[in-house]
């Protein structure tokens, strides 16, 4: 029994799939993509025999959708159009575009699947000399006055999206100035109370304990606020790398310092490996443990209790520093690696409402990889993440490398 050829069928209604698939399933193996993009995604992918598309989808118009089927498949790749519209322009355009024939809805469905093989077996439509250059000339104009609109739309959304981030980034640094004074007051009662209990050995256990729970959770909330304040400046470039020579190992160790109480309840291991912790660069110190804290957060964040070490690393690549931290926590998508360095983003499941900068799975605010960015960028420096993939069982973990610049300092 021969084996069954391949269509790929791009169509953006539902219906119209599930019935085109279920007519042609039993002749063919039948792909389905709901719109242009995801077409030709599935084309790089799976390499058809046979493309049958709409003419009319919601992304790409369908001689554009045929013109980059050919320039991604050649010549040899049948494309056949499918069409409510029964026009002489609209047939002679879809073949100046490269499809070899054309089928008008609705569809036959006695016929459909004996249609496409005659088109896989040489079938083809074609256009004579004055159709082709007459269709091909509506082809290029249409096109142009498309790509003038495009062009105009993107202009307009990116000026909105301008006046957004410049929005965003004065509301984060109005409300966190605001925050800081009445915080600094509470903070002070609020350590003058932990104070008094502690030294009065008549009081209560239990309130001693409140006070000190209530400390903690303004320390936290403090914290949160100068990120806040960090992501805001660094955004709208009101902070400068005050750069001076600095031992990138001592930052670091600063850095893991921290987190030392953390590792032991959640028993972890932070090691350190690498011949260039000694290595002299010109950086910004406070900054660049800022850096180096989020990415450990992150390690520990993303490591289950009892789990394998996590690694930070500082080596020399070429003439750059390469800084590297490695878990092996739950890891990241790998769709997801290209966003999480965006503002607010985070891979963690919000749904589970659990916050912390330490907790196996524990939220943030979604500005520490931004943090991360931003100060490296501040360095003329790169950041990337590498993962396999999210897995909470195999923990397939994730690595955050840091390239810095090895100047004279």
């Amino acid at each position: 029994m021969a084996e069954k050829r391949t269509i790929l069928y791009i169509e953006d209604d539902a219906h119209a799939r599930n019935l085109v698939r279920k007519v042609l399933q039993r002749d063919f193996n039948v792909l389905t993509a709901q719109n242009g993009l995801e077409g030709l995604d599935i084309l790089r992918r799976h390499k058809p025999d046979l493309v049958l598309t709409d003419l009319n989808l919601p992304d790409l118009a369908g001689e554009v959708i045929a013109a980059r089927i050919r320039a991604i498949a050649g010549e040899s790749l049948p494309i056949v159009a499918m069409t409510a519209h029964d026009e002489k322009q609209v047939r002679e355009r879809a073949l100046a575009a490269g499809c070899i024939g054309y089928i008008t809805k609705p569809i036959d469905s006695r016929t459909l699947a004996a249609t496409l093989n005659d088109f896989l077996h040489g079938r083809a439509e074609r256009l004579d000399e004055a159709g082709q250059r007459r269709a091909t000339q509506e082809m290029q104009a249409e096109l142009t006055k498309e790509l003038e609109r495009t062009v105009r739309k993107l202009q307009e959304d990116n000026a909105e999206l301008r006046n957004l981030e410049r929005a965003k980034t004065a509301f984060l640094t109005q409300v966190s100035h605001e925050l800081r004074t009445p915080l600094t007051v509470l903070s002070g009662y609020i350590q003058i109370l932990h104070q008094l209990l502690q030294s009065d050995p008549n009081v209560n256990p239990h309130y001693a304990q409140l006070a000190k729970s209530a400390m903690s959770g303004m320390q936290r909330l403090q914290a949160v606020v100068n990120e806040v304040m960090v992501m805001a400046r660094l955004a709208a470039n009101q902070v400068n790398a005050s750069m001076a020579p600095i031992v990138v190992g001592a930052v670091a160790r600063e850095a893991i310092e921290e987190y030392v109480p953390a590792l032991e309840r959640r028993h972890l291991r932070l090691e350190t490996s690498g011949d260039y912790w000694e290595q002299v660069i010109m950086g910004d110190a406070t900054l660049l443990r800022l850096a180096f804290s989020n990415l450990i957060s992150n390690a520990i964040k993303a490591t289950p209790d009892y789990g394998e070490p996590i690694n930070f690393y500082i080596g020399k690549q070429s003439d750059v520093l390469h800084v590297r931290v490695s878990d092996h926590g739950v890891g990241i998508h790998p769709e997801q690696l290209r966003l999480l360095f965006k503002p607010f983003y985070t891979s963690i499941d919000i749904t589970r409402g659990h916050t912390s900068k330490t907790e196996f799975m524990g939220m943030g605010l979604g500005i520490g990889l931004t943090i991360v960015a931003r100060v490296v960028e501040a360095h003329n420096g790169r950041v990337w993440a590498e993962s396999s993939g999210y897995d909470e069982q195999a923990c397939p973990g994730a690595t955050f490398h840091i390239l810095l610049p090895i100047s004279h300092a």
